[in-house]
């Protein structure tokens, strides 16, 4: 699952680490649910692990099926993704270094992705972000 959070028409986006295995990827903040965990609860868990940031609201906008590493022919795993808001104020971002080492606020046009069912969850979410505020969960 990803949490889309925008800042000033920008969306976060965190690079993998280069020891990972996906290494050097630009990704949104977010990761796998744990067993016990609702989405809502996971995806608030993955964003201030990963970037150490609360949300205050989330809208589902979308999902994109990932196809197994070992096996393209295995099952794909499906990840959700949810247009996030962080509470009023600022906070900084602050990566887990573990996982990822760079952090960049990208434009629609510059998001540091090679998947186009991404870059177009994206715009959705960029046009949500125009048009009203995400409700609260």
């Amino acid at each position: 699952m990803g949490a889309l959070i925008v800042r000033h028409g920008r969306l976060l986006m965190l690079r993998r680490t280069a020891s990972d295995s996906w290494a050097g990827r630009w990704e949104p903040p977010g990761g796998g649910v744990e067993t016990g965990e609702s989405l809502a609860e996971a995806l608030a868990r993955e964003v201030q692990e990963e970037a150490g940031l609360a949300i205050a609201s989330a809208l589902y906008i979308g999902h994109l099926d990932y196809p197994a590493r070992e096996n393209p022919l295995l099952p794909a795993s499906r990840g959700f993704f949810f247009a996030a808001e962080e509470p009023p104020g600022h906070w900084p971002v602050r990566i887990n270094q573990t996982e990822h080492d760079r952090f960049a606020w990208s434009t629609a046009d510059r998001v540091r992705s090679t998947r186009p069912d991404l870059r177009a969850l994206v715009i959705r979410r960029l046009a949500l972000t125009a048009r009203s505020a995400l409700e609260p969960w």
